[in-house]
């Protein structure tokens, strides 16, 4: 099965994005079937456009990235001798049963030893219905044909608050209509020192007080310290407090979910990596801290950035998890209250073609230095809303405050 499933991925690209979510091929494939998967995945995410992968061209790879010229003989022969003979639409589909079948049994455990919580149940058994309805976290929102639909039905599966994450703070919520839906792709640009950090942390802050997992991809501050604001944050007290006082703050955050963040350095990291990290723990949230240094293997700054763009939001749209991208505002945006798409550093039409929202965060010299900063929204498809909003900041807590 392992082989008609790889067959089935080289041969179309559909079937390799509709498989996403339904497949951990780190779990149950070969080594040899996992490292063929990664390589499957590199190249589509390098050529967003590729319908299917050119075996030739992926020996070749194969070839130049190991020093062993016997076992990348013995890849290439198994790439070589794959089935042709494969549906692709049947493979997707029996994916999807085996999935079913999994979460069922995961669900019955659960519920005859009840040793999850209500929310972990209630995830589980949404993630089953969908499955089952044909609407998994691995829909594409693009392929979706609508015709003829209900107003009423609408407004129900759609735009039913229920669905939204909120985002931190409310003023920030409001103007986004109640906040954002799993597959939309935020972008955050603001220039060095402004707080672009200290605003993830509070947006993550609260993600996790509505019980959602969230993966953290940091790839410039040590973990330790993203870590340590973020504990800050949840707990209310800075980190002087926190050190003194260990196990008062461990026992406050046990009590909020603080588990609900996995924190992922990577130096730089790739796309690559990003889908094992989703595959391993299942976020519905995705932060990328910073999109500038995620490697893409693309020739100039300009193309990099717009690259990396296009791949946070392919991520978000194929496994229906909100993406929130961090990247640098360029000089123009120094001592300004009000950013533009013309702040964003390197690249600034192929990012904000990539963006749901984007937020840019500013402030003069002045309210730099007293805490105060600018919300300015030059793209908002989730309200059309660009009204500009002040808040105030504690560093300390990594905390917003309107």
């Amino acid at each position: 099965m392992e082989r008609k499933i790889i067959a089935a991925m080289i041969q179309s690209r559909d079937v390799w994005e509709r498989s996403q979510g339904l497949v951990n091929p780190q779990k149950e494939f070969s080594s040899e079937g996992s490292n063929i998967y990664d390589r499957v995945s590199e190249y589509y995410n390098n050529d967003p456009a590729a319908p299917s992968v050119d075996i030739e061209l992926l020996c070749a790879q194969v070839g130049r990235s190991t020093s062993s010229v016997k076992l990348a003989e013995a890849v290439c022969k198994n790439l070589r001798t794959l089935p042709q003979d494969v549906s692709g639409l049947n493979i997707v589909k029996e994916l999807t049963e085996f999935k079913k079948y999994n979460i069922g049994q995961e669900l019955s455990g659960m519920l005859a030893a009840a040793r999850a919580s209500p929310e972990e149940i209630q995830k589980r058994m949404e993630e089953y219905l969908g499955l089952s309805s044909g609407v998994s976290n691995t829909a594409d929102s693009d392929t979706e044909e609508l015709s003829g639909v209900r107003v009423k039905d609408l407004v129900h599966k759609d735009f039913d608050p229920a669905t939204l994450i909120r985002l931190s703070p409310k003023a920030l919520n409001d103007a986004c209509d109640g906040g954002a839906k799993p597959g939309h792709h935020i972008v955050l640009f603001a220039p060095t020192e402004m707080g672009k950090t200290l605003f993830v942390i509070n947006l993550v802050a609260g993600f996790v007080e509505q019980k959602l997992r969230v993966l953290y991809i940091g790839n410039e501050d040590p973990a330790a310290d993203i870590y340590m604001r973020y504990i800050t944050r949840l707990v209310g007290r800075p980190k002087q407090q926190i050190l003194d006082e260990p196990d008062k703050a461990q026992e406050k955050l046990e009590r909020m979910g603080y588990e609900l963040l996995v924190l992922a350095p990577l130096a730089p990291g790739n796309f690559r990596q990003i889908n094992r990290l989703l595959d391993k723990h299942d976020p519905q949230v995705v932060i990328l801290d910073q999109l500038r240094n995620l490697d893409v293997s693309s020739e100039g700054r300009t193309q990099q950035l717009e690259k990396a763009a296009t791949e946070a939001r392919n991520l978000a749209k194929r496994r229906g998890v909100l993406v929130v991208s961090v990247t640098q505002a360029g000089d123009s945006a120094s001592g300004k209250r009000l950013l533009d798409r013309g702040d964003i550093d390197g690249s600034n039409v192929g990012i904000p073609g990539q963006a749901d929202l984007m937020i840019g965060i500013g402030a003069t010299a002045e309210e730099e230095q007293r805490n105060i900063r600018w919300f300015s929204f030059p793209k908002n498809k989730l309200s059309g809303n660009h009204s500009p909003i002040q808040v105030h900041i504690d560093p300390h807590l990594s905390k917003v405050l309107e």
